[in-house]
């Protein structure tokens, strides 16, 4: 796609140079004077590259603009980012510390309790394999 786009650019930037050359080219097979000739092309040379400073410059400004902006959301986005980084980090940490907290009071509410029986009150209850 990238290659597309070149291309068409180059045949555009070709397209115009043609243009020239053969507005030049008629002006210099014109039936006037050799140097109302130059004169002209010297004056319509002048504006073109006039035209052509002006459009550079606004075409520079608003690339300046377009990074500025592209910095600013650049800079909005990376500061939100990292917001939402250290929220993440400080709430990692709280339920860290709650399950440690948790963990301990059980271990200790554990230690205080009997424990719990393993074995049955009847023997003939007791899970035993099947025999034939």
């Amino acid at each position: 796609m990238a290659n597309d786009r070149n291309d068409s650019a180059g045949y555009l930037g070709w397209f115009l140079l043609g243009g020239i050359l053969g507005a030049a080219s008629a002006l210099m097979l014109a039936p006037k004077a050799g140097r109302e000739i130059r004169d002209q092309l010297l004056e319509r040379g002048g504006e073109f590259a006039r035209r052509a400073q002006a459009m550079a410059n606004d075409a520079q400004g608003r690339a300046g603009d377009w990074l500025d902006k592209s910095r600013e959301v650049f800079e909005e986005q990376t500061q939100r980012l990292m917001t939402a980084f250290e929220a993440w980090l400080r709430s990692s940490f709280r339920i860290r510390r709650s399950w440690r907290s948790d963990a301990t009071s059980h271990s200790a509410v554990a230690s205080l309790s009997p424990p719990p029986s393993t074995r049955s009150s009847s023997p003939s209850r007791r899970w035993a394999p099947a025999t034939r």
